[in-house]
Parts: C-alpha cells; structure tokens; sequence
C-alpha cells in the first residue's frame, strides 16, 4: 500500500470522552462594553490565559489532556471542515464560512453515497511554507487507527474503509456504509506528512518537534504557533505567519497556575485575560470584586452522575432500587445549596435540553425528590429496618455501601456529603471515600468501587454522547451496564445516513437508558470562563472558548 494515496481498512477504537473536575457557568454579565465603544480591531498586545495544567503534547490525535485538546484542535491545526454549535446541534463550516477550515466544498459520491470528495482550498500552507495537500490527510489518517500510535481518536476510523487523494487538493473518504457521523470522523485536524511521515507511530509522540516544540519547531497550520514553551510555567504563541486572516495579537500566553485560588486573584486584579472554569460560589466574588471581568458561558455541555455497580453491591443489580436511591435525592435543593441556579438544572439522562431533537423532557426528565415513593420501593422489595438500628436490612444484610468521588473537587466533595445525608434519612448508610483522581480513574476502570460520583464532559455528536459510556465493551461503561434493545437501537442510529434519521433512534436509547437508571444523573453543568474586559472578540457557547482566537484583540490604550 502507499501511504501517502490510500489508507486501508483500520481497527476500531473508542472514542473518548473527558471525566471532568466541572465548574459553573453564568450568562454574559449586562455590563460587558460593546466593542462599539473601542472602534475597529487593531493589531498588537499579549493576551494571557490562565490554565490548571500544562500542555502535555500539542497534537489533538494525541491529547492527554483538556489544553491538549483544546491547543491542538482549535487553536493550532485547521480541519477539513470547522465544528460549531448551532440550533442545539454540531454543524460543519467549510472555509467559505471559516478560515479554520481546509475545504472549500465536499459531496457525498459512490454507491449509496458512502463516500465524501473534499474539495481543498489550494492556497493552505504549513507554517515552514510547504503547501498543506491531501496527502497530508491521507498520512493522517493511515496512522491513526494504528494501535501503536495508542489515539484517543481512533474511533473516527472505524467505519472508513479508505481515504484517496486524486490530486492535490481533492481527497476521498470511503466508508463501509453512510452513516450519521461520517463528517465527524473526517474532522481529524490534520498533521504534517513532510515533517512525521518517517516516523513510525509508535514513535511519533516522542518526536524531537513534539518535544522541543518552541521558536516554530512544530509544523502547524492553525492561527498560532508555539514560539516558547516553559514547561509547568507557560505556553507562549505567536501569530503563525502563513495563516489568513493574521491574528491580531502579537502574543497568546498560556500561563501555568495550579492553585484556582491563585487563579482567580490573578484575573480579579487584571494580571491575567481569560480564566476557564471558575467555580459557582466564587462568582458573586468576581461580580463584586471585578467589575473589570465579564462572566461568559459553555452552556451544559457537563454533568455529575452516581455511578451503580451490581458487580460490587448486589442489589445495585435490581433498577427499581437504583431509581429509588434517585427518588431520595433532592437535586434542586442541592443546585440551591451550591450556589449553582444560574449555572445548572436537574439532569435526567445522557442528552442536555439544549440538544434538540435527541431529549425528551417526558421519557428523559429528571426524577422528582420524593422520598416517599423511594421508602415504597425498597419496603416492596423486602427492605426493613428489622433491628431498629436505623439502616434497611434484608435477609441479614445492611443496606450499607461506600461513594467514591475524586480529590481536587469542592462541589463534589460538597455533593457527596449531601447525598449521604439524604440517603441516611431513607435508611441507607453511605460511607463516603475521596480518593486521588489518578485512583478514582483506576477504580472505575477495573469496576473497583460499589458506588461512584463522577461527572463527565460530552461529545456534541449524539454517537460520542453514548456509544463510549453505554456500549457494553467499552471501557467507560463503569456500570456493566447492558441492555440488548439499547444495543439494538444504538446500532440502528450508526446504520441511518443521515443525523435527522438517526436522532429518534438515539433519542429512544437514551430513554431507556433512563428507565434502568444505571446512573443517577444530577444536574447539568454550564461552565463559567471569565474575561477581562479588555481581551475583545472571543466568542464563547458551548463548542468552546479558543474556537476564535485569530479574532481576539486588545484596544490599544488597553494594552
């Protein structure tokens, strides 16, 4: 085979979702200035970012981590085609309505239309000024599905039976079969084929610009490129000059603040731009202590759940149990309790209500508190205090569990304390472990815990949304949970061509995903990123806050 015209069938793999230590979030503050009031954009000045963690490797086929993520795929490498959210749903921009995007068209072609031609916008340079091909693509994708190259993406191949370059600018992807996601998995931020081509990818991760990867040693194609990277300090970028439109700012840094206190001063006393990801009770701090500061939002794209594992706990194996324990637990006083009204709302299932046409606010809406009904449900399935001793027991046995939640959290730490007190007064006694994230990850994994609080941040496809976490073989389905018409329908959504065929389907395994109730789902999570004042023209939803960088910009009686 050559590598650099056609890739052959790949491995499956799994797509990946981020287990989240979550925030808040808050609508844009009404006393942001309007960019009326400072005049057209201007170029100049250091915008500065404040970030928990650094950079691990700045390739998103690779990222280990959110600023990975995040650097890789929104900042630094364009795409095919550009992500954005619109009308509760993930759309495609091509580079008529994007810059980020390499193509300038695509059709489906071939039998049953099983196939995608890109037509590539022939004016795309790497930022050493070698032309960006589709051979470049091709190479991207022939490594991706390799096991050696160990992808968190590798999923995105599963149902690609070849990607072709017939010239230069024109690339094919032929699929097994038209399915719903067929551009999502065409979306692979592409890398530099003259720069990795002869690396084998089991080696790639440790190439030297990977590595060393400052004063422009890593090839990209995005806004901005890596000029100095101090690790465990700060990422600093510069404006990659082969890229249209040039960003504004001369620099974008990206500074290393493990501490979130630390964080926040930073931003309340104008050292520091951007902050993602400020706590709920820490807002009413910023409002009145920053007037500076302007409170954006990423709208529900998080949640916190409690994970149920029969394995260890037996009668976590009977779903009308599990729904009890959900009855018994207060949300909404719960959302109070945290300060989190503005920024959260009772959660019911895998899909948010701002995921049109795959929630259903009656077969998906959160459990109503009635403790009542939940004490009906267990006493209906033999469970009584026999002892007086104020825990439910049957045939001997305590209603006892332990929680397990991660270290590093407030709100969950908060959280789980309240939901051992609520459960107390149902009769179930919950012994309640923190335990370092590194742990808790492991714990999941190997099904090693009785009960889990944990949150995670999804997809914005539907198939990434479930199929990782409720597939029965995936390693992110903590539960074991497994139901064959659940399966059934899932597999149904991946076999329609089109993301309006799919939905219902989708929307279907969600609802009964809810009716066993493996989870109790908790609330859904804005998360709040707050903005100096001065750093104009970051546009922030619930795709992403860097998903504009080229556009942000300091007025410069600012700078």
């Amino acid at each position: 085979m050559n590598a650099t015209k056609t890739l052959s069938r790949l491995v499956p793999a799994l797509a990946i979702l981020i287990m989240v230590g979550g925030c808040g979030g808050d609508a844009p503050d009404a006393s942001a200035p309007q960019d009326e009031e400072f005049g057209e954009p201007t170029d100049g000045g250091t915008a500065v970012v404040l970030i928990g963690a650094d950079m691990t490797i700045p390739l998103s086929m690779l990222a280990q981590g959110t600023i990975d993520g995040n650097l890789g795929g929104d900042v630094m490498f364009m795409e095919l085609l550009r992500g954005a959210w619109e009308d509760g749903r993930l759309v495609f921009k091509t580079a008529e309505e994007s810059p980020m995007a390499i193509a300038r068209s695509y059709e489906y072609v071939g039998p049953d239309s099983a196939s995608l031609r890109f037509h590539m916008r022939p004016d795309v340079t790497w930022s050493d000024g070698e032309p960006l091909t589709a051979d470049d693509i091709v190479f991207s994708y022939s490594i991706l599905g390799d096991p050696a190259l160990a992808s968190p993406m590798q999923s995105y191949v599963e149902l690609i039976d070849s990607v072709e370059a017939e010239n230069d600018s024109t690339v094919v992807f032929h699929y097994s079969r038209r399915h719903p996601e067929m551009l999502t998995h065409a979306a692979l931020p592409p890398i530099p084929e003259h720069i990795f081509g002869d690396t084998p990818p089991g080696e790639i991760i440790n190439h030297p610009t990977l590595r060393n990867p400052a004063d422009g040693n890593l090839v990209v194609s995005g806004p901005f490129m890596i000029d100095n990277w101090e690790r465990g300090q700060s990422i600093t970028l510069i404006p990659n000059p082969e890229f249209e439109p040039q960003p504004y700012l001369d620099q974008l840094v990206f500074r290393v603040v493990p501490d979130l206190n630390t964080r926040l001063v930073e931003l309340q006393t104008g050292n520091a731009d951007f902050l993602q990801g400020i706590t709920f009770d820490q807002v009413p701090r910023i409002r009145s202590q920053a007037p500076h500061v302007r409170l954006e939002r990423e709208e529900k794209r998080f949640y916190d759940y409690v994970a149920y594992n029969p394995e260890q706990f037996e009668p976590f194996a009977n779903p009308e149990v599990r729904r009890a324990l959900g009855l018994a637990v207060d949300v909404p006083a719960m959302i109070a309790a945290l300060q989190m009204d503005e920024f959260a709302v009772p959660a019911g299932g895998p899909f948010a209500p701002i995921f049109e046409g795959l929630y259903d606010p009656d077969a998906q809406a959160p459990l109503p508190y009635d403790p009542d009904q939940a004490r009906s449900i267990l006493e209906s399935h033999g469970w009584a205090d026999t002892n007086n001793d104020g825990v439910l027991d049957r045939d001997g046995q305590p209603f006892q569990f332990t929680l397990i939640t991660n270290s590093g959290n407030q709100r969950r730490a908060d959280v789980s304390q309240i939901l051992e007190q609520q459960w107390s007064r149902l009769g179930v006694d919950v012994e309640l472990r923190i335990v370092e994230f590194n742990t808790m990850n492991d714990n999941l994994a190997t099904g090693n815990f009785e009960a889990a609080l944990g949150g995670w941040s999804v997809g914005l496809s539907p198939d990434l949304t479930m199929t990782p976490i409720w597939s029965p073989d995936s390693p992110f389905n903590f539960t074991g949970y497994e139901d064959p018409d659940v399966v059934r329908l899932m597999d149904q959504a991946r076999q329609q061509p089109t993301y309006e065929a799919a939905s219902p389907f989708w929307r279907d395994a969600a609802s009964a995903i809810v009716e066993d109730q493996p989870y109790t789902w908790l609330y859904y999570m804005d998360s709040v990123d707050g903005v100096n004042n001065r750093l104009r023209g970051p546009r922030i939803d619930t795709y992403g806050p860097y998903q504009n960088t080229w556009e942000w910009w300091i007025p410069e009686n600012l700078r």
